[in-house]
């Protein structure tokens, strides 16, 4: 995967529905130079080698009435039958339409989770029902409402990663005054 082909991927991030015309466009902006058949090949090589799985739609939460999203972080105890237990509460966020993400972590907490509802009452009723369910392995469980600022990423490496935070450091230097200055 080269520069092209991670320019081409961040755009379909943004808009999953973008035409490879509008790719084109966008990437001349950019001053970067290609066909809508390069464009069209690029995306299907991407989907060939299952770099690109599907595209997916976003939409506002709010007009679709799931205006509530919470952060769950879980820390788990260890009864005779945790694998078991582990494997129950996977399947059940797996299944539930409400759970957008959740993962194993390391460190201080065992397990993150981000769920969307439609009010609060309806988090309140999951929340007592999950840890009613799942009581038996869990020794700390906290939730936190979320407003969301940001949703979304892009690709990135360490180049792009360095250039944004020079960036960054710059736009500080010039806010702050002389006598701040930052060491980088």
């Amino acid at each position: 995967m080269d520069d092209l082909d991670r320019e081409i991927l961040n755009l379909l991030i943004a808009n999953g529905r973008i035409s490879a015309r509008n790719i084109v466009k966008r990437l001349e902006e950019k001053g970067i130079k290609i066909s809508e058949r390069g464009v069209g090949k690029r995306m299907e090589k991407l989907e060939r080698e299952k770099v690109i799985l599907g595209y997916s739609t976003m939409v506002d939460l709010q007009k679709v009435n799931m205006a509530t999203s919470r952060l769950v972080t879980v820390k788990f105890t260890s009864p005779r039958d945790f694998l078991q237990r582990m494997d129950d509460m996977k399947k059940y966020l797996t299944e539930s339409p409400f759970c957008d993400f959740s993962a194993r972590t390391n460190g201080d907490i065992d397990w993150v989770e981000i769920k969307f509802f439609n009010n609060h009452e309806q988090a309140k009723k999951e929340e007592d029902l999950y840890r009613s369910w799942f009581g038996d392995i869990i020794e700390d469980y906290k939730s936190y409402d979320l407003d969301i600022q940001k949703w979304g990423w892009q690709i990135f490496d360490e180049t792009n990663f360095d250039r944004f935070i020079q960036q960054m450091l710059k736009k500080e230097r010039r806010v702050l005054a002389p006598s701040q200055s930052v060491r980088v």
